[in-house]
């Protein structure tokens, strides 16, 4: 079972790249977070795009960073071994030792897997962060808190376009003079009193 997943999840990887490409002639890095770090997904990207994946630090990755001194950067090559057919992939795998944030003024340890041959690891972080971006996205769309229980792929489908609406609207008019939370709030409350208006005329 777990394998099955594991493919059908490469495999739409593999089917949006393609419709990707079809409407942008370069795409320069794939960015994953660590979710999509295994070896049927590596095996996939090797050979249809440049990627950038947050690697999990499981025991082998937490052995190498407590090998480090702090601040040292180092890149590795990686090979997997395909239990099943026993073919054998390769990944870079960057380590990065106590990098200091400036942002939470906090030291972190970093591993990413790549397909790059050269890469910049004082820039690597700032390349994989670019990504934050979407995760900001869904925590702002999360604030409009539309929830239904119904599995009706229609009713949910309809609820996530009217959750980007009201995104895009907030976005295009309103965004630097309220918060999206405050924008919602407000667009309830001016709903909810044109609902009591008509209900008592």
């Amino acid at each position: 079972m777990g394998y099955h997943i594991l493919d059908t999840t490469a495999g739409e990887i593999i089917s949006i790249m393609n419709i990707l490409k079809g409407y942008f002639k370069n795409i320069d890095l794939l960015l994953l977070d660590r979710w999509f770090y295994s070896k049927e997904i590596i095996m996939s990207l090797n050979s249809i795009s440049n990627y950038l994946i947050f690697v999990r630090k499981d025991s082998g990755i937490k052995r190498e960073l407590e090998s480090m001194e702090m601040g040292e950067k180092k890149i590795k090559l990686h090979e997997f071994s395909m239990y099943r057919d026993g073919k054998r992939i390769t990944a870079y795998i960057a380590f990065l030792k106590r990098i200091f944030d400036h942002r939470t003024e906090e030291y972190y340890d970093w591993a990413f897997a790549t397909n790059l041959k050269e890469v910049n690891l004082d820039e690597i972080i700032g390349k994989y962060k670019i990504r934050w971006r979407i995760e900001n996205m869904f925590r702002v769309q999360d604030e409009a808190t539309i929830k239904s229980k119904s599995l009706n792929i229609n009713v949910r489908y309809f609820l996530f376009a009217y959750e980007q609406l009201l995104e895009a609207i907030w976005y295009l008019y309103y965004s630097k003079e309220v918060s999206f939370k405050r924008f919602v709030i407000e667009m309830s409350d001016a709903c909810t009193t044109m609902v009591n208006n008509e209900e008592k005329k």
